[in-house]
């Protein structure tokens, strides 16, 4: 078992990296979506520009975003000064997971035995979600034997930092398993405490979701309400080299959108006058469903978002009627809502395949304030639409920055991810962006806006409706003409 932590997640990073492995690394410059390609060489969106030349002494308003996503950091240093908090509890959002046992969307749409190509990608789809929390559990439970052998080494029944820090590991398997634990203290009293929350606790839950959450006939409906309250922090990533996934994905999507700028703490936010809405959908045990997403849609807009930021999706939809109902909602009322349009290399326009929440009713009609956005690069060459990345000319509105993208993590540490996830936050800081500085426009103005002034390259001409990536430049410059 020599080097179990390190060969164990190079094996499940392969299999599950949602783009390709075999393409050359070249490292991009940390915050080069905010640089200019005139005058950086790098294809971002102008941002640093927009702050040096149009916005000297010129007044904002601050503006919430609303980031539907998997929690968040609180305790991030980059993220403290702003974060939205309910003037009625002190939280800084919703949490709308509910009990482990409740069943995934998965569940339903598979007893129903369809025998159709949008049951094959649902199968698909939730086989995958099994492995993959199949791969976290043993993970943990491999980590949980190293250090098991590691407190038996040490022979104290309480131990402390000092006793970790003293400790010659025996292995390699010993060193990793150490510089995890040393690397999490921090945020546990004891550890006794770290040991529950990173290793028992996610067992004993992942275990019981795949027993009875993800199994046909035995899962329950989950009670949403149940699920409601403050705490919006990202759950425990578990000690292994890598979570399942997710733990750090809304404190890097925060980061994008509205990181404090300029304090060399991992990235500089889009926008400068934000605050950050954390409604927690997903983690790294619970699928996002439905019926979880459309209360947390109306909660961001009873609220004063008037942005949401949705960096998720899947390829199925069950109870879309109610997502439906939800986003129908948010157009009345004036919020705009930016979603990722995946990561699964496809064609959108084609038949059959769908990336969902859309802006498209089950009754045809489209929600007016609603952005798709694809992945870009930094090259400005005939790769600059990420290979990853889905696209569609009559599905995908925009491109943005989604390749090497660096942003504020768990711990406060930074992290370097890639996907359309990175590149949604992008779209949704420029539009809080336009709104600080022009709060009179509409969301379907600031829609407008962004759409008109894209960067136009003939490499997105066929891959979405704007033909190019965004650019914060020339959107507020059009958008002090709109006043």
């Amino acid at each position: 078992m020599r080097n179990f932590l390190l060969s164990y997640w190079i094996a499940v990073f392969a299999s599950s990296c949602s783009h390709p492995l075999n393409a050359p690394i070249v490292h991009a410059t940390p915050n080069w979506q905010n640089l200019d390609l005139e005058r950086d060489g790098v294809f971002g969106i102008s941002t640093e520009k927009v702050y040096e030349e149009l916005l000297n002494h010129k007044k904002a308003r601050t503006t919430i975003v609303a980031v539907i996503d998997s929690g968040i950091d609180t305790t991030q240093a980059g993220l403290g000064p702003i974060l939205w908090t309910d003037p009625a509890d002190g939280s800084h959002g919703r949490n709308y997971i509910g009990p482990e046992t409740g069943k995934e969307d998965f569940i339903p749409m598979l007893e129903a035995k369809r025998d159709d190509q949008d049951y094959r990608k649902t199968l698909d789809d939730y086989n995958l979600h099994v492995r993959r929390l199949e791969n976290f559990i043993y993970q943990l439970k491999e980590s949980k034997k190293i250090l098991d052998r590691v407190v038996k080494n040490i022979g104290k029944v309480r131990l402390s930092p000092d006793d970790l820090k003293r400790y010659r590991p025996r292995d390699e398997d010993e060193r990793g398993i150490l510089g995890l634990v040393l690397n999490r203290m921090p945020a546990y009293p004891d550890f006794d405490r770290l040991r529950f929350y990173e290793l028992d606790d996610l067992i004993e839950r992942g275990q019981y979701h795949l027993e009875h959450g993800l199994k046909m006939g035995a899962a329950v409906e989950d009670r949403v309400g149940d699920g409601i309250r403050g705490d919006v922090s990202n759950d425990a990533e578990g000690l292994v080299a890598q979570s399942n996934g997710i733990s750090e994905h809304g404190t890097m999507m925060a980061g994008i959108i509205a990181g404090a700028r300029n304090n060399g703490k991992c990235i500089n936010g889009i926008s400068d006058h934000t605050r950050i809405m954390m409604l927690k959908l997903y983690n790294n045990i619970r699928e996002m469903r439905n019926d979880a997403l459309a209360p947390a849609i109306r909660f961001a807009v009873d609220n004063g978002a008037r942005v949401i930021s949705m960096s998720f999706g899947k390829t199925f939809s069950w109870h879309r009627e109610a997502v439906d109902k939800a986003v129908q909602y948010a157009m009345s009322r004036g919020v705009l809502l930016v979603h990722s349009a995946g990561n699964n290399g496809m064609d959108l326009d084609v038949d059959g395949n769908s990336f969902f929440p859309s802006a498209r009713y089950l009754d045809g009609g489209v929600a007016a304030a609603w952005i798709t956005v694809g992945a870009s690069g930094y090259v400005d060459d005939s790769t600059l639409a990420a290979s990853f990345s889905n696209y569609g000319h009559k599905s995908v509105d925009v491109f943005a920055p989604g390749v090497q993208i660096t942003s504020t993590s768990l711990h406060s540490g930074c992290a370097t991810q890639d996907g359309t996830s990175e590149a949604t936050p992008v779209v949704a800081g420029l539009a809080a962006l336009i709104m600080e500085y022009y709060p009179a426009l509409t969301a379907i103005q600031v829609k407008e806006i962004i759409m008109r002034t894209v960067t136009k390259r003939t490499s997105l001409k066929d891959k979405c409706i704007s033909g190019g990536v965004v650019n914060a430049y020339a959107a507020l410059k059009l958008a002090a003409d709109y006043q």
